[in-house]
Order: structure tokens, then C-alpha cells, then sequence
């Protein structure tokens, strides 16, 4: 394989995986519009509340 190809080979898979991407986003984008118009997700999560879910799910220290 040419150098030119190889180059042509991994430009197009780049691209695909780009527009496969774009695909796949907006797809879910209709789904929330289409089904799940006042839903909010929440931009951040709070610190203490992820450390207390680490500490009840990975760590398993808290009490019951």
C-alpha cells in the first residue's frame, strides 16, 4: 500500500467516524425533543454528593 493511499484510507475512516458521530447525536437530540421536551440534565454534579457516591458504590466504607 502506497502512502497516498494509506493516508486516503485513514482520512475516510476518520471522516465516517465523524459523520457517524453527528449521526448518532442527533439522533439522540430528537429523541430528548420528541419525547423528553422538559427534561433537564444537569450540567454539574456537586462534589460531596459524587465523594458520597464514591464512598457508597466503589468504596463500600459508609455505614449502613
Amino acid at each position: 500500500m502506497t502512502p497516498l493511499v494509506l493516508f486516503a484510507v485513514i482520512l475516510l475512516s476518520v471522516a465516517l467516524l465523524l459523520i457517524l458521530g453527528v449521526l448518532f447525536f442527533s439522533l439522540l437530540k430528537y429523541i430528548q425533543k420528541r419525547y423528553y421536551p422538559h427534561w433537564k440534565f444537569p450540567d454539574y454534579v456537586s462534589v460531596g454528593y459524587a465523594e458520597y457516591l464514591y464512598h457508597k458504590f466503589i468504596k463500600k466504607d459508609l455505614p449502613k
